[in-house]
């Protein structure tokens, strides 16, 4: 099987209200009704975000990692709680990193490697209303820079 990977949907809220840190990749859990609604585009992860379930975990101890919030329309239950599927590493870091003060979880986007759906969570600190102000106003700056260069090159 080629390896096609084409995202499905994108949080691009997230990128902004959250400095993401770190990024991990995980499998989830869906049903067939689920990946119909991926596939066709009708989904929603804007507003979700990913928690740790302590005591569920098959794992000994480890806490189990789920999605809470992301829609798929076309599904039998399209809000219901999806689990993630990573490494006992990464769970063990996840958890550190999560424990720390201000720090959260979100999906960034869903997308299919080798047939398989996964999702790319980014962990950081959510950001205050001024530095969002900041952000903005340094991508109008780095923006308004590349017309001006693109308006130089021209012959």
């Amino acid at each position: 099987m080629a390896d096609h990977s084409h995202t499905y949907a994108r949080n691009r809220k997230a990128g902004f209200d959250i400095e993401v840190q770190e990024k991990y990749e995980a499998g989830i859990v869906l049903t067939g009704d689920e990946i119909k609604s991926i596939r066709s585009g009708r989904m929603q992860l804007s507003g979700s975000y990913v928690k740790l379930m302590r005591g569920h975990s098959k794992q000994g101890g480890l806490p189990e990692v789920v999605l809470i919030g992301m829609n798929l329309s076309q599904a039998a239950k399209p809000d219901r709680t999806r689990r993630l599927l990573l490494h006992a590493r990464e769970v063990e870091t996840l958890t550190r990193a999560l424990e720390a003060k201000g720090k959260v979880a979100v999906p960034l986007s869903l997308y299919f490697k080798r047939g398989w759906a996964k999702v790319s969570v980014g962990v950081g600190v959510g950001r205050r209303q001024y530095d969002k102000r900041e952000l903005l106003r340094k991508r109008e700056g780095e923006r308004s820079q590349e017309r001006e260069l693109k308006g130089i090159r021209r012959p």
